[in-house]
């Protein structure tokens, strides 16, 4: 199997691994940041959209599509894997687990967005269920879960520049 297709496979393992299984980061006492806490939360984010986007200082359409792009990074881990056929498919779908990860990193070691950085921690709190999943491996400020989705991003980034056959 060629490079390419090996790097595409591996990070699409890595940014799963840091969506699901993985916190990003530690939310609390019995509460972590995790893909599984962005589908919890899902509901709330739909019938409250009106007031996150006024305390957002945004319209709720750029709410809407800021839903949506949480949503497609949800899925993008497995849609990576369409990456082993299809490059652009593989860039496409690296650049959101990557852009996300980079963003908890970015919202962790820098306060530039400002209150909209609770927000966005916020969307993705969720229950910490039998006080072991998602798993917590704390790595400074962030959970192992972001690092991974980095990890993934790049890899699945870098795997469209190598060979594939």
């Amino acid at each position: 199997m060629a490079l390419g297709k090996i790097f595409i496979i591996l990070g699409a393992l890595l940014s799963i691994l840091g969506t699901y299984v993985f916190a990003i980061y530690a939310g609390g006492t019995g509460y972590v940041g995790s893909g599984i806490g962005f589908i919890i939360n899902l509901g709330i984010l739909f019938e409250n959209a009106a007031t996150y986007a006024t305390s957002l200082s945004i319209e709720v359409w750029l709410f809407y599509i800021l839903v949506v792009v949480f949503l497609i990074f949800l899925a993008a881990g497995a849609l990576q894997l369409i990456g082993v056929k299809s490059r652009v498919a593989g860039l496409i779908f690296s650049l959101f687990p990557l852009g996300v990860g980079l963003m908890f990193i970015s919202l962790a070691y820098a306060d530039f967005l400002g209150i909209k950085s609770a927000f966005f921690e916020n969307f993705f709190i969720g229950e910490h269920f039998g006080n072991f999943f998602p798993i917590l491996i704390n790595l400074g400020d962030l959970a192992l879960g972001a690092y991974l989705l980095v990890g993934g991003g790049a890899l699945g980034l870098i795997s469209t520049f190598l060979p594939r056959e």
